[in-house]
């Protein structure tokens, strides 16, 4: 089998069973519910009422996606040596670091799924409202959400291997809510502290992804604003999630791999 069209069958497999199961449906649905609660609301007005969907409706994909990206990455590779379902897939012979990058692109295609879902609901919602899309700052958060779940994808990954399921998918969720908080602590604790302090300050800091850098929807909110970002800006965001995506995908591969069938 060419290398090529293992890895499309692998990722496709994972697509395919996401895609079956109820997980994003569930998600889809309530992330919908969430959002028609919040903007029944009547006191807001018509201009209120398209910023308020806007930003709530923004907010809530985001985070639903991730909570699916999360759920869907922690579970991939340790199922596999529990169920001994990889035997058969390496005895072909299938390099791991394929298997693992395989596994990745399924998730991510399973997210841009569910991301999808959810602009179906999120674009007439705003023809509906007569609100203005803002085109170029919404494609720029779009894209910036699709590095974030390939980012999510590699440290989930990481953490499956290094905790188990339940363990790894509260980091993943706990570091995702919770990046902007610990960037604004060490910014706060940094002058309160000794050398040490400073260097575990940092250590924290530049170990873990400020998820918060993906997220353009207060951005999009204030269209009438804020312009677009331009190339270089985007591009250092984008080498951003590479890096980290490439360092975390690595360090999941080499768990991988040194792990016995």
């Amino acid at each position: 089998m060419k290398r090529g069209r293992a890895l499309w069958v692998i990722a496709r497999s994972v697509m395919l069973e996401a895609i079956r199961r109820k997980e994003i449906y569930l998600l889809v649905a309530a992330c919908l519910l969430l959002i028609g609660l919040a903007t029944s609301v009547d006191f807001f007005g018509l201009g209120g009422l398209v910023k308020f969907y806007r930003e709530t409706a923004l907010r809530l994909m985001g985070t639903f996606t991730a909570l699916a990206v999360v759920l869907l990455a922690v579970r991939q590779l340790p199922r596999e040596f529990e169920q001994r379902t990889i035997y058969p897939l390496l005895a072909r012979p299938l390099p791991r670091g394929l298997f693992v990058l395989g596994k990745g692109l399924g998730v991510l295609g399973a997210a841009l799924f569910c991301y999808a879902l959810f602009m179906l609901i999120y674009v007439p919602g705003m023809w509906y409202l007569e609100g203005d899309l803002a085109w170029r700052l919404l494609g720029q958060h779009i894209y910036l959400q699709v590095l974030q779940m390939g980012l999510l994808t590699s440290g989930a990954f990481l953490l499956s291997l290094l905790f188990s399921p339940d363990a790894a998918l509260t980091l993943g969720l706990l570091l995702y809510f919770a990046s902007g908080l610990i960037g604004q602590v060490a910014l706060t604790l940094y002058e309160l502290t000794n050398a040490a302090g400073r260097l575990l300050l940092y250590t924290a800091t530049y170990a873990l992804p400020q998820f918060v850098l993906f997220d353009l929807s207060g951005k999009v909110l204030h269209s009438e604003i804020w312009s677009p970002l331009s190339w270089p800006v985007m591009a250092a965001l984008t080498g951003y999630a590479m890096v980290y995506s490439g360092l975390y995908g690595w360090g999941a591969y080499a768990l991988f791999r040194r792990r016995p069938l």
